[in-house]
C-alpha cells in the first residue's frame, strides 16, 4: 500500500478537518439523543370493548369454562354450577324455616324445586322468582364470564381513575329477548387497565322501588385457576340512580356500605 507523505502545513490542515469531523459527529449524536428523549411517546391505542372483555375473561381464568363444575356457599346456602357446552345446571340447597331440606334446580328446561327429594308444585310467579334468585347469584359469581352473551349490549366509555389507578369502563344493558326479567337494569364494569381484572362494578335496578349499587372487589384468590373474589356492597335506594358519577361518589365517600358479598367453601373442577 502506498504511503502518502504530507507536508507540515498539510498535516495541520488535515488535523483541523479531523477535529471538525469529530465535532460534527458529537453534535449529531447529542441531537439524536435529545430528540429521542424529548419526542412524545406514541399514545397507547384505545382498545375496543371486545378486547377489554376478552382481556378480563382471560385475567379471571374463565376463557375455557364452557365445561366446568364448581360449588360454593353464599349466605348459608350451597350452590353448584355445571356447564357443558350449551347445557347448564345451577342448584341451590338450604334448610327452610320449618327445618325442611330444599333444593332448587335451574336448567335449560326451567326451574324445579324439591323438598325432601319430592318434586314441589310451583306457581308461575314463584318459579320465575326462584329462577331469578338462583341465576342472579350465579351471574355475579361468574363475572366477567357471561358479558359476551348474545343478549348483552356492551359499550366502552371513557377511562376513569379510581384510587389512583386507570380503569376501562364498560356500560352494559340487555336485550329484552334473552335479557331476563331485569333487562332494564344498567351496569357499569370497571376493569383494571393493567391486569384486566374486574375491581369494581355498579348497577341500577328497578325492582322494589329501585336504587343503585356499587361493589368493590376484595379477598381475591385463585381456585384451580379461576379468580374468585368477594365484594363490599355500597349503594342507595330510591330514585337517586346517577350511575355516570358513581365512581366519583364512591371515592368521595358518599355511598354507605350496605353488606358484604362473601363466597366460601369454593371448589372448582
Amino acid at each position: 500500500m502506498d504511503t502518502i507523505n504530507l507536508m507540515p502545513g498539510e498535516r495541520k490542515d488535515r488535523k483541523k478537518v479531523d477535529n471538525l469531523i469529530r465535532l460534527y459527529s458529537l453534535i449529531a449524536g447529542l441531537s439524536l439523543v435529545l430528540f429521542s428523549t424529548c419526542a412524545p411517546s406514541p399514545e397507547k391505542a384505545e382498545p375496543s370493548v371486545t378486547e377489554v372483555l376478552d382481556h378480563a375473561i382471560r385475567a379471571h381464568g374463565m376463557e375455557a369454562i364452557d365445561s366446568i363444575q364448581l360449588a360454593f356457599t353464599f349466605r348459608e346456602r350451597d350452590y353448584t354450577i355445571e356447564l357443558e357446552g350449551g347445557k347448564y345446571l345451577y342448584t341451590r340447597s338450604f334448610t327452610d324455616s320449618l327445618g325442611q331440606p330444599v333444593r332448587d334446580e335451574l336448567s335449560n328446561a326451567g326451574l324445579v324445586r324439591y323438598r325432601h327429594d319430592s318434586l314441589q308444585p310451583l306457581t308461575a310467579k314463584d318459579s320465575a322468582a326462584y329462577a331469578g334468585s338462583v341465576n342472579s347469584v350465579r351471574y355475579f359469581f361468574l363475572l366477567p364470564y357471561g358479558l359476551r352473551d348474545p343478549a348483552v349490549i356492551a359499550e366502552l366509555l371513557d377511562t376513569v381513575d379510581i384510587r389512583g389507578r386507570a380503569y376501562n369502563q364498560v356500560r352494559v344493558t340487555f336485550e329484552e329477548a334473552g335479557g331476563g326479567e331485569d333487562f332494564e337494569d344498567v351496569y357499569h364494569y370497571f376493569f383494571n387497565d393493567d391486569t384486566g381484572e374486574l375491581d369494581y362494578l355498579a348497577y341500577t335496578f328497578e325492582a322494589e322501588d329501585g336504587g343503585i349499587r356499587f361493589r368493590e372487589a376484595i379477598n381475591k384468590r385463585r381456585v384451580n385457576g379461576i379468580l374468585v373474589q368477594d365484594y363490599i356492597n355500597y349503594g342507595l335506594d330510591g330514585d337517586d340512580r346517577d350511575i355516570a358519577s358513581i365512581a366519583r361518589r364512591f371515592e368521595a365517600g358518599e355511598l354507605p356500605e350496605l353488606s358484604r358479598i362473601e363466597n366460601t367453601a369454593v371448589r372448582v373442577q
